[in-house]
């Protein structure tokens, strides 16, 4: 996974304590996770079809506005189909594959910055030969209300139904 990291408080402390008491007592969570891990990757789709970042501010478009018809960060798709879910008995996470091609790039485009060159005093970028690029942040990748609302959501139904269970 690309090493974007995210972490989240919930700031609902009955469902911290009970999430808490349940990893201690050896409750299976990878259920719960592989859903939040599902919504999680929804919510990255709808930011590459929406153009926004995770809390709903539009990414910034082209400086010289070309081709103003083709989809940001989706000339070829292989950034949008290098993310993808990963869950775990104590997580669940959604990023870019640790191999060549997009992890290289992902970064770059998820929080923004400038590429130099590392070797010699010039780039070559879109034909132009250039000092440095700077991009714009266009985070995909990253935590907002729909993810939290999702995992709040996933996670209560998960722990009224252990408690369900106990009761009967």
């Amino acid at each position: 996974m690309s090493g974007i990291d995210v972490t989240i408080e919930l700031n609902d402390q009955a469902l911290d304590r009970a999430l808490a008491k349940a990893i201690k007592n050896g409750v299976d969570m990878r259920q719960p996770m592989a859903e939040i891990a599902d919504e999680w990757m929804v919510a990255v789709r709808d930011r590459f079809a929406q153009e926004r970042d995770p809390l709903g501010i539009p990414w910034m478009k082209r400086r010289d506005n070309s081709d103003p018809g083709r989809p940001l960060l989706q000339q070829d798709r292989f950034l949008f189909n290098a993310v993808e879910p990963r869950h775990g008995s104590d997580f669940a996470q959604v990023g870019v594959l640790r191999t060549a091609g997009p992890a290289r790039y992902a970064r770059i485009h998820n929080e923004g910055g400038t590429i130099k060159p590392k070797n010699g005093k010039a780039l070559s970028f879109g034909g132009r030969i250039v000092a440095q690029v700077t991009m714009p942040k266009r985070q995909f990748l990253g935590f907002g209300e729909v993810e939290r609302q999702s995992t709040v959501e996933i996670l209560s139904d998960f722990m009224r139904g252990l408690f369900n269970e106990g009761a009967a």
